[in-house]
């Protein structure tokens, strides 16, 4: 065999062997992309839920706020109860059209950057949850139980303790919101910030991040 055969060979087993290397790179990064898809589910599921149930809530809490409306604490902290509820409602349908949108087909440090703002908004969701919560606990309770029984539980409770409860929990609320946005919510995501975002990260932000890491690591190799 001639050299200018053994070239032609040795150019066409080169040839053979590039594409079967990308064909075994774009496999490995459909399936890669594949996990991080299905690790994705389950939290567009429970964000999908809790869209259904803050609408649920919604719409069996206005009937007795407007059935109150003209008593002043109904009217105070009835319409409260509703902007928070209203409030968490639309920041999980924005997760959930978050989670709907991202790009799985795009570059890798994009899906990073997109999974990262969402464990940032997730963040964000809970805090107001716990912090709504704090200040708005006992109204919620009184007007939960108010829907099944018809009882009016909030305008029967001594108006010093309501007045009391809320006004220690707007200042935990305060607090709290400072505490966030001084040592949390910064530009920088320094390292303890870092740290208490992925605590409340949900698992599957966790494992879409871990597939994501693993596909980073295999593309640069």
């Amino acid at each position: 065999m001639r050299l200018d055969d053994l070239e032609r060979a040795w150019s066409a087993h080169t040839k053979t062997l590039e594409r079967s290397l990308a064909l075994d790179e774009r496999i490995l990064r459909e399936l890669l992309l594949r996990k991080v898809r299905f690790a994705l589910g389950p939290f567009a599921l429970l964000r999908a839920l809790e869209v259904a149930l803050g609408l649920l809530a919604l719409s069996a809490l206005v009937p007795v706020v407007l059935a109150h409306r003209t008593e002043p604490r109904y009217l105070l902290v009835g319409v409260a109860v509703l902007v928070l509820a209203l409030g968490l409602t639309i920041q999980c349908a924005g997760l959930l059209v978050r989670t709907l949108q991202l790009d799985a087909a795009g570059p890798v440090c994009t899906i990073q950057r997109q999974v990262e703002h969402l464990k940032q908004a997730e963040y964000r969701a809970t805090k107001w949850a716990l912090l709504g919560g704090v200040l708005l606990w006992l109204p919620v309770l009184l007007l939960g139980f108010e829907v099944p029984t018809g009882i009016p539980a909030l305008g029967r409770v001594d108006l010093a303790f309501l007045l009391g409860n809320l006004v220690l929990g707007l200042i935990l609320l305060v607090l709290g919101q400072a505490w966030s946005r001084r040592v949390v919510e910064r530009p920088d995501l320094a390292p303890l910030a870092r740290r208490v975002v992925d605590a409340l990260a949900s698992r599957s932000l966790h494992s879409a991040a871990r597939h994501l890491d693993e596909l980073a690591r295999f593309e640069r190799e």
